[in-house]
């Protein structure tokens, strides 16, 4: 617990790869499940190492899942490790809204203003049109009738 504090407060930042995620077999003390985490830890100034986390997440909070890329802090003397995932989207829930309250305002404005307008008339720029709107529809901003109506403005151009 200790250790967890002070690798937040005075450890170092690096990306890690999820390599494998599992429930552990029992809860944690206030009833949450645990999970087990092996990592490979991807710091900038030394070579990958892989580390194991234990964490227990509330059971519909969002966890990381084999494959995810998240950032953690270690120690660089003991090489322990624990996730930093505060202000990212995918496991942050303040982070979460802020983000859906960001492009809820660029569809507004965009609808607002004539979607069509705004993704312009150079081919460069309807793909790059293309491409957010496409992050629009990804993201549930947009739905599918939406996406392909403003799509097919777009492609009227060309």
């Amino acid at each position: 617990m200790f250790d967890n504090r002070r690798i937040r407060k005075h450890g170092l930042t690096a990306q890690a790869l999820v390599l494998s995620a599992k429930e552990h077999s029992t809860f944690s003390s206030n009833e949450k499940p645990r999970y087990d985490f092996v990592l490979e830890v991807r710091p900038q100034d030394r070579a990958p190492f892989q580390a194991q986390v234990r964490q227990a997440f509330y059971i519909a909070e969002r966890k990381p899942v084999e494959a995810d890329v998240v950032q953690v802090k270690y120690e660089p003397s003991t090489l322990k490790v624990i996730f930093d995932l505060e202000g990212d989207p995918r496991f942050d829930l303040e982070a979460m809204n802020s983000r859906t309250n960001q492009l809820n305002w660029e569809t507004n404005r965009l609808r607002e203003t004539g979607a069509a307008a705004s993704f312009a008339a150079q081919p460069p720029d309807r793909v790059e049109a293309l491409q957010r709107l496409a992050g629009l529809h990804a993201s549930g901003a947009i739905s599918d009738v939406e996406f392909a109506a403003l799509k097919a403005e777009i492609l009227k151009g060309l």
